[in-house]
């Protein structure tokens, strides 16, 4: 089993342009991200995926100074990027990671990670977690089988291709107790920015990547610094949604075909 933390990474933000160059708590976003990958355990290869444009560059410089691999992909469909990603370096399982978290919890992705080399679910994710503070788990077939199945090549947002219990294993963590939060730990807008560097200034020292440690610096943080409760999260429009659905819905047996035939594969390479 061939585990890969990939990173999607990308300098085309319009609502905060270059985002993830800003520095938060005296480092870059793009360095505590890769750090914090670098941290997770059972993951044998981090791999930060952008794309070949000139403005993500500087992207890969970044990866190849932190000691990891960076492979340049399809510039917005992110499926096929993480896709080609993990066949070109053997993974039989992905997590993936956005590069606008920087603060995501190790301590979940360790789960994930770990869960990954016991049953090797298709599809994993954790629910109850801060927006920005989870990642999600895909195995090498269920990949194959929805780049080979969808019709679309706007992924950016991507679970509702994997997120089926009736078409995939899918495993749901659910956050421990105490452990919810109504924030955000994301990055998308000035406010995002302002939060997150006011939560690293109240971090404690010896905090390191713990995710308790974020959440007890974001209690004892005053309201009116919480400036970003107002960010709306990104969603895809409902009519792609629909699209989306009703494509499963009219193929059937397309889907159940190229499901069993990458399935199949996998178990008689073993």
């Amino acid at each position: 089993m061939k585990i890969g933390m990939l990173i999607t990474a990308r300098n085309k933000s319009t609502r905060l342009p270059l985002k993830l160059l800003y520095e938060i708590g005296g480092k870059r976003v793009i360095d505590r991200v890769i750090e914090r990958c670098k941290a997770v355990s059972f993951v044998d290869q981090v791999i930060l995926c952008t794309s070949p444009h000139p403005q993500d560059a500087l992207l890969a410089e970044t990866a190849f100074k932190h000691g990891i691999y960076y492979f340049t992909g399809d510039p917005e469909d992110v499926l096929r990027r993480l896709y080609d990603a993990a066949t070109f370096f053997s993974l039989d399982y992905v997590l993936s990671i956005t590069a606008d978290d920087p603060f995501f919890s190790v301590e979940y992705a360790n789960r994930l990670a770990n869960q990954a080399r016991l049953t090797t679910p298709d599809y994993m994710a954790v629910e109850g977690l801060p927006i920005g503070a989870g990642l999600y788990g895909i195995r090498y077939e269920a990949l194959k089988t929805v780049i080979e199945f969808k019709h679309r090549t706007d992924t950016e947002i991507w679970g509702y291709w994997l997120n089926r219990p009736d078409l995939f294993d899918v495993h749901l963590f659910q956050a421990e107790a105490g452990e919810a939060r109504d924030i955000r730990l994301t990055l998308d807008t000035a406010d995002d920015l302002a939060f997150l560097r006011s939560l690293a200034d109240h971090l404690c020292p010896q905090a390191g990547m713990s995710y308790r440690s974020l959440l007890a610096a974001a209690d004892r943080m005053p309201a009116e610094l919480f400036v970003n409760r107002h960010v709306q999260q990104l969603k895809p429009p409902d009519a792609v949604i629909e699209d989306i659905n009703e494509r499963y819905a009219k193929n059937r047996e397309l889907f159940a075909a190229i499901k069993e035939g990458n399935y199949l594969k996998q178990r008689r390479n073993r």
